[in-house]
């Protein structure tokens, strides 16, 4: 099972929170944190948890290992940038989606030619 503290780190990052921000959101000691994110804590409490994916906008799946995908609901919710395209993505015009998909799919086409050119070079 992966463990818990640098995916709070990671997510806690990425939501511009410090370790006092998501400890006043979750409602538990930053104290608490600190010990889960250094890996002093390596198995909260289910409430502690449930706490905390509350407050990184994750599920409790997610944050305790049981899934490692991400929900599409979980990337928006954690992540202010993938919010605002999702609220963006509601206000385009057929064509500009379909301008959106396009490029989307020059992307992953990119990082696929990256990982082949590493698998090659490897």
């Amino acid at each position: 099972m992966e463990e818990i503290g640098p995916k709070v780190v990671a997510l806690r990052s990425k939501l511009g929170m410090s370790q006092k921000d998501l400890a006043d959101a979750a409602g538990i000691p930053q104290a608490t944190v600190s010990r889960i994110e250094r890996g002093a804590i390596e198995q909260p409490r289910a409430e502690v948890l449930r706490k905390l994916a509350e407050a990184l906008h994750v599920t409790l799946d997610y944050l305790a290992g049981r899934t490692s995908v991400m929900s599409g609901s979980d990337v928006v919710r954690s992540d202010p940038r993938a919010e605002m395209l999702f609220r963006g993505y509601g206000k385009m015009s057929e064509e500009e989606r379909e301008e959106l998909f396009a490029y989307f799919r020059f992307l992953d086409g990119k990082r696929e030619q990256k990982a082949r050119d590493r698998r090659d070079k490897g």
